[in-house]
């Protein structure tokens, strides 16, 4: 992803290394709770639709309590938000790993960690302009990125081992511990800054007077930069159909190996733009063709391609979805620093529906036609189109803010 020296740089900057450490770890400690809770539902009830229950659990919190929570990190001192939030998790799973707990009581308390993890995103989020100096800022968006991807692999690998050696309670006390290590890791490192957009503040006479989602909407660079990112709802919908998909190629043993290419792919993508594109005017212009990658192959699907074949076209598309790294950085750095905070909410919130929504759609109509190749090839061309649009309207208002910056 980035060379030598611009690791150890990134990693030499004492905020940015305990958040993305932080980060990382207690992002495998929550693929342990995960894992480890599921399995505990099932132990007790021995119920194949609680335990997927609890499994999707994990999906819905942050679609609510993104947009609703998002304005704590605008509100008040990001530091603040995201160490109250760390210990506030802290508590609540070392609860769950209580033996004996009620399993209502356990579902309940993991919907509140859930939900209070978007205040803490939001705030870690917005904070990333402000502790990254601005020609690293890309390159350490793209390590928090790929690094949440591999502890995501990791945490879900280790997850089994762990809780058949010892016990679901284990594995969730173990995470409740990634998370007093993350509220001590920023608590100590990083820097106090006072709110963005405090309670109270009096607004200058230049202030304009418009919501976060106003903004969102009437900018062209950023209604688009979060338009492309949605397009991930195709993009997934070969994730969504892994099991028919890998049934339809005499291939179940696969389901796992399809459900990886994308996060896997992804990661080499990211790595591969980084490496070979270290101007990131220039990354920020490949936004446009990269998505059309993560759409075309899917599109090829209509051949009804074989094993390998469906390999290798899932490792082109997952190569191009690392448009999402330079169109996150993009999006962020465009948005006004008092709006960052509910702006991540509202986006993070949007992307999860369309990546939810796009999967259970794609099941809908697969299981319709009776095809899940000629799903899949269809999502792929409507993504196809809608990324060649995306490219163009990018293009023109990049041209409309370099026409205003001439201007000026």
């Amino acid at each position: 992803m980035t060379t030598r020296g611009t690791l150890r740089e990134l990693v030499g900057l004492r905020e940015f290394r305990a958040m993305w450490i932080g980060s990382t770890v207690s992002t495998a400690g929550d693929q342990l709770a995960a894992v480890a809770l599921s399995l505990l539902v099932f132990e007790r009830t021995r119920s194949v639709a609680a335990t997927a229950l609890t499994w999707s659990l994990t999906l819905f919190p942050p679609l609510i309590s993104g947009p609703l929570l998002g304005w704590v990190a605008d509100r008040f001192p990001r530091r603040t938000v995201m160490v109250t939030t760390a210990w506030l998790q802290a508590a609540l799973m070392a609860a769950m790993a209580i033996p004996g707990m009620p399993l209502w009581a356990m579902i309940v308390l993991l919907v509140v960690v859930l939900a209070i993890s978007s205040p803490y995103l939001a705030a870690q989020e917005a904070s990333l302009p402000h502790v990254l100096p601005p020609k690293r800022y890309d390159d350490g968006v793209a390590l928090f990125g790929t690094s949440v991807d591999i502890a995501q692999m990791a945490g879900l690998a280790a997850a089994g081992f762990l809780v058949a050696h010892t016990s679901p309670g284990v594995a969730l006390a173990v995470n409740a511990a990634t998370f007093a290590a993350l509220a001590i890791l920023v608590q100590t490192s990083v820097k106090h800054r006072p709110a963005a957009d405090p309670l109270g503040r009096k607004k200058k006479p230049d202030d304009e007077p418009r919501g976060v989602l106003t903004l969102m909407v009437s900018e062209p660079r950023l209604r688009t930069l979060l338009g492309v990112r949605l397009l991930a709802g195709l993009a997934m919908v070969p994730e969504g159909l892994a099991v028919p998909l890998a049934a339809s190629l005499n291939a179940v043993w696969a389901v796992g190996l399809i459900l990886a290419i994308e996060p896997a792919a992804n990661v080499l993508g990211v790595a591969l733009l980084f490496r070979l594109v270290r101007d990131p005017a220039k990354r920020e212009r490949l936004i446009g063709p990269l998505a059309i990658l993560s759409l075309a192959p899917l599109i090829m699907f209509a051949f009804n391609p074989n094993l390998t074949w469906t390999i290798v076209l899932l490792v082109f598309a997952g190569i191009g979805g690392a448009y999402h790294t330079p169109a996150r950085s993009a999006w962020m750095r465009l948005l006004p620093d008092q709006y960052r905070g509910r702006a991540y909410g509202i986006g993070r919130a949007a992307l999860r529906s369309s990546q939810g929504g796009g999967m259970a759609l794609a099941g809908v109509v697969a299981s319709s036609i009776g095809s899940v190749t000629a799903t899949i090839a269809g999502a792929g061309g409507i993504g196809l189109l809608l990324a060649t649009q995306a490219t163009f309207a990018l293009r023109r208002a990049r041209g409309r803010d370099d026409t205003k910056a001439v201007a000026i």
